[in-house]
C-alpha cells in the first residue's frame, strides 16, 4: 500500500511536467485575448479575409497563404507562427507585436475549442 501511494504522490508530482501547453491553457481567455490582438486584421467568426485571413475554423485547416512551411494549422504551428511570423514568412504582412507564451496558448486553445465545437455541429 505504501508503494502505490508513493507511486501516486510521484505521479502527481511529476505529471503537470508532461501536461500539453494547450489542455492547461485557458480557451475563454484565449477569446478575449484574439479579440484584441487578432480582430483588428482578421474576422474571428467567418472565413472571408479583412486585411488577413479570417480565422473561423483556423485550427487544423489547410494555410490559405502560400509560402509557409505547414500542412496545417495545428498547435505546433500556430505557435510559432504567432510568436514570429517574419521567422516563418520574411515577406508577410502580419506585423504585430510580440504575444506572450501564456497568450498564444490560450489563443490556441481558444482556436481548438471553436474548431471542436464547429466540428460537432456538423455532426
Amino acid at each position: 500500500m505504501k508503494s502505490g501511494l508513493r507511486t501516486l504522490g510521484l505521479w502527481l508530482i511529476v505529471s503537470p511536467l508532461f501536461a500539453s501547453p494547450a489542455l492547461a491553457a485557458d480557451a475563454a481567455r484565449g477569446k478575449l485575448v484574439a479579440e484584441v490582438r487578432c480582430s483588428q486584421c482578421h474576422h474571428l467568426h467567418a472565413v472571408t479575409r479583412s486585411i488577413g485571413p479570417g480565422l473561423k475554423g483556423i485550427f487544423n485547416r489547410v494555410p490559405s497563404i502560400s509560402g509557409v512551411p505547414f500542412a496545417r494549422w495545428d498547435a505546433q504551428a500556430l505557435d510559432a507562427w504567432l510568436k514570429a511570423p517574419r521567422a516563418i514568412k520574411p515577406n508577410t504582412t502580419m506585423a504585430i507585436p510580440p504575444i506572450a507564451a501564456r497568450d498564444r496558448a490560450d489563443v490556441i486553445a481558444y482556436f481548438m475549442r471553436e474548431e471542436s465545437s464547429t466540428r460537432q455541429g456538423n455532426k
